[in-house]
């Protein structure tokens, strides 16, 4: 078995039972530790972590000398899309219709969110279903990568945004002529875009709504009925306040959302996903694709956005660490990083934002087991970091 080593981004190959010497470990379990402990697995799972007194005591112990890592849950990345490339969206969709390029792409992409510690990841859909593919290849063993949650294609209004992530729905009836054969296809969550794309010429323009509450409602239900947790692409005050009043799960992205709307989160237990890299990025990595327009209005959006962060934090709404892998300048794996040093520089305390990347990720994934370090935990749940920041 395997574990990763994200600090030398690669995995690092292990027995099933063994005992080895680390600088200490931190967990929303267990919390920091910064002393040198004791680990010892069996069967593949952590057995003991017991705190020494020194290095200097551990000298009689035979073990791996792993004395200048930390052990930390592994991250989740709560918000994907396996089947885009981060480089160039339309000529990624061309390249679909080569499904051994995809693949490829994707197989690569997996095995680099395990070297860099990421050990789940939840994908926001694709039409051809290249995520559920990549799911099911993963979990029958045939390739390596972290556990996936996929939506497999997402719900939206035909001729609408999202037409590369679902097929499409003429209108509600639509959806529940064929309600029974969406979900019989296999899904882990729902995913329903409510609201168009944020422009970035138009500060807070944001693409039209496409469902009432009542018809958004009727998703929903559709889903919790099934046992199926519920995700709304929506950004903008109109589309949000519609999300909140359908009774969603998680709001992915959020942008201009209020005070107000946060507030109604908090009491209805609603996450949210702010997904900063894919507008963070375009500024963090700058390139000549841009107008100074929409520079000058992705510099607002971003202050906004960040702002708004930092007060759902301190409102204690929940909060998850998605970064939209895919978009542009947001690569699989290496984006994960950037959105958390989003996140941080919104003024969360970095330990808190670890925690929404592990436990508070692994409620919105609908996987408690994951997000976990503790006695129990499978070591390829885990990473090892050098030296802990």
């Amino acid at each position: 078995m395997y574990i990763s080593c994200s600090s030398e981004r690669k995995m690092v190959e292990i027995p099933r039972e063994g005992e080895a010497i680390i600088a200490g470990y931190w967990s929303p379990q267990l919390d920091l530790c910064s002393h040198p402990v004791s680990l010892k697995w069996k069967d593949g799972k952590v057995n003991t972590l017991e705190t020494l007194d020194s290095l200097e005591s551990c000298a009689k112990i035979s073990s791996l000398q792993w004395n200048s890592y930390f052990l930390l849950p592994g991250w989740i990345d709560v918000h994907v899309h396996l089947a885009l490339d981060s480089l160039d969206f339309y000529q990624c969709l061309e390249n679909w219709a080569q499904p051994s390029l995809i693949e490829d792409n994707i197989e690569r992409y997996l095995q680099r969110y395990l070297e860099m510690g990421i050990v789940g990841i939840r994908d926001g859909g694709d039409l051809p279903g290249f995520s559920w593919m990549a799911k099911n290849k993963v979990r029958e063993g045939v390739w390596s990568g972290p556990g996936i949650i996929s939506v497999r294609e997402a719900v939206n209004r035909a001729g609408m945004y999202g037409r590369f992530l679902g097929r499409g729905f003429i209108d509600f009836l639509d959806w529940r002529d064929k309600e029974s054969g969406f979900f019989d296809q296999g899904l882990d969550q729902l995913k329903v875009i409510v609201t168009g794309l944020i422009r970035f010429d138009a500060f807070h323009k944001v693409g039209p709504t496409q469902w009432t509450v009542e018809e958004l409602k009727g998703l929903v239900e559709s889903a919790h009925e099934r046992g199926k947790l519920v995700m709304a692409h929506a950004s903008g005050e109109e589309g949000i306040s519609i999300a909140i009043a359908a009774g969603v799960d998680s709001i992915e992205h959020g942008y201009y959302i209020t005070t107000g709307q946060l507030e109604l989160m908090k009491k209805k237990n609603i996450a949210w996903v702010p997904t900063v890299a894919p507008i963070g990025n375009i500024l963090k990595y700058p390139s000549d694709r841009y107008s100074s327009l929409e520079i000058d209005t992705l510099k607002r959006i971003l202050e906004g956005q960040l702002s708004r962060i930092y007060e759902a934090y301190c409102l204690d709404v929940r909060m998850g660490v998605g970064t939209d892998a895919g978009a542009y300048r947001v690569p699989h794996a290496e984006g994960f990083y950037d959105e958390l040093d989003w996140m941080i520089q919104a003024g969360i305390p970095r330990l808190e934002v670890y925690r929404m990347a592990t436990r508070e990720n692994a409620q919105i994934v609908g996987r408690p087991d994951w997000g976990r370090l503790d006695i129990g935990t499978p070591m390829n749940q885990l990473q090892l970091v050098n030296g802990f920041r």
